[in-house]
């Protein structure tokens, strides 16, 4: 796996990076492609480097067209926190759409985040995406055995669906059908402050 994650950084869109991790610096100055000079931490190259090595397995190309969304958005530095949420819900992803033979797709530009399930799909303001993603496909906050074991082959309806990342989640995990209630009026806290994101189910 470290051979395949070297290959993978030289390559790809993290460059002139391997010193930090090797030499177990805690920290040096780097420059990620399509988002600049950045001080980047140990840690945060290690769970870079594991998260481009695993969304890339279903989605070669999310990582470079993640960093270059994230490049024309915000300033290096803020880049990077937001590469981290943005990219952790893509493992379980990759991991559980194989598992359950389902048809998952990703697509990313400055303007939006598309996420598709077996033709049921939702967009969010690029921002906003690892914000709602990570809660619902990292956290593991629905992830009740329980819960989960009912959902095959049934309706849901999902009151409190806020941008329809649990839509999606109980989607992917077996349910046929799924109504989604929220209101329309939705915001989403990023580090830039609140900005007004418009919501398409």
């Amino acid at each position: 796996m470290a051979l395949s994650i070297r290959k993978l950084v030289e390559r790809d869109w993290l460059t002139a990076l391997l010193d930090l991790y090797l030499a177990k610096r805690k920290e040096a100055k780097a420059r990620l492609k399509h988002i600049g000079d950045v001080v980047l931490q140990r840690k945060d190259f290690g769970a870079l480097a594991r998260l481009t090595y695993y969304s890339s397995k279903c989605w070669p190309d999310l990582p470079e067209e993640l960093a270059r969304a994230a490049g024309s958005l915000l300033k290096p530095q803020d880049a990077l926190p937001w590469l981290v949420k943005t990219l952790s819900p893509t493992s379980y992803l990759c991991n559980k759409s194989r598992s359950l033979g389902k048809k998952v797709s990703i697509s990313v530009s400055p303007e939006r985040v598309s996420l598709e399930i077996n033709d049921v799909s939702i967009a969010f303001k690029s921002l906003c995406a690892g914000f709602s993603l990570a809660e619902t496909f990292v956290r593991g906050d629905y992830e009740v055995p329980e819960v989960l074991s009912g959902l095959r082959g049934r309706d849901v309806i999902d009151v409190g669906a806020s941008v329809g990342d649990t839509a999606l989640y109980f989607v992917l995990n077996g349910a046929r059908k799924v109504i989604a209630v929220e209101p329309p009026a939705q915001r989403c806290q990023v580090r830039r402050g609140e900005r007004e994101t418009k919501w398409r189910y």
